[in-house]
């Protein structure tokens, strides 16, 4: 297990046990009915659906205002346009049948913060490739002026890549029997998961089947015996009992190749129990070379 001092995080502006709030977001499957969402968000709906039914570059760009900025897992900072660019057209050439299907939009009551979920599809090298990414977008009018994808890249590169290995393996099958640190930004920054644990079921990276709460216990384990984070509040949404909660910083990896990478976490809290979560585990599970070769694989040099 990855040893790191702890330390306290800044706690202005969020409850530390936000497992326990009252949650609160207006969560509608996309393509159904949407008259509870923003007017610009039901127009920006629109185009993103139309977009991943046949993506094109093109097509890609005019969902973006002209200073929009992207930040995805794997990257260091925010991109601009002319690299937001390059990323999709790289992505198109090496999986030309890519499908993105959105199927849940949340959204604040102005209409300037949206979390967006979707199912994304193709082939790569002759292998299906299916993978769920969460997208927190910043809207001005029904265009992206800020946007941040959390997704766990290792579901993209495992068909390829068979060996990349799952950091949370054999939690769906009983083993839970992990030590236990203790009984959310200061809760994910000191590593207390029993503060954390916030639902009855929990879904998540590396995970195919959800996890009761003494599952997620372990998952959140094994999580923090792979890296330290230290996380400050982004973005919220909350509205008809569901929350989003978004959580961005650095991850300290540990282990052979110890360094420290971006890192970014979305959480969904829902009133009936269910809690998901949205992150990337590849640092975590893969070498720098590995990453790189990888990532050059699919999004370009």
């Amino acid at each position: 297990m990855a040893s790191h001092d702890r330390h306290s995080a800044d706690m202005t502006g969020r409850s530390v046990f936000l497992a326990v709030a009252v949650m609160a977001s207006v969560l509608v499957p996309a393509g159904s009915a949407t008259a509870a969402l923003p007017g610009n968000v039901r127009e920006f709906m629109r185009a993103y659906e139309k977009w991943g039914a046949a993506p094109t570059a093109e097509a890609d760009m005019d969902l973006f205002t002209p200073d929009a900025t992207l930040m995805d897992s794997g990257l260091a900072a925010p991109i601009e346009r002319p690299r937001i660019q390059a990323q999709i057209e790289a992505v198109l050439k090496v999986i030309p049948d890519f499908r993105f299907d959105p199927f849940t939009v949340t959204a604040s009551a102005d209409g300037k913060v949206a979390f967006v979920e979707a199912r994304n599809t193709g082939t790569v090298r002759g292998k299906a490739v299916s993978f769920t990414t969460m997208h927190r977008l910043v809207l001005r009018g029904p265009k992206v002026q800020q946007g941040r994808r959390f997704w766990d890249q290792t579901e993209l590169f495992r068909p390829v890549a068979p060996d990349l290995p799952n950091l949370f393996a054999g939690l769906e099958f009983g083993e839970t029997q992990e030590k236990r640190t203790g009984l959310r930004e200061w809760a994910w920054n000191t590593e207390q998961s029993a503060v954390l644990v916030a639902g009855t079921s929990l879904r998540g990276p590396g995970l195919t089947t959800p996890l009761s709460r003494r599952g997620a216990m372990a998952y959140l384990e094994r999580l923090f015996g792979a890296v330290h984070l230290a996380v400050t509040a982004g973005h919220e949404v909350r509205q008809d009992g569901t929350t989003y909660l978004e959580w961005v910083g650095t991850a300290e990896i540990g282990g052979e190749y110890p360094r420290t990478v971006s890192f970014g976490i979305v959480e969904r809290l829902k009133r009936n129990g269910e809690w998901t979560l949205s992150f990337d585990t590849l640092d975590m599970v893969a070498s720098p070379a590995e990453i790189a070769e990888l990532r050059a694989l699919i999004f370009g040099p």
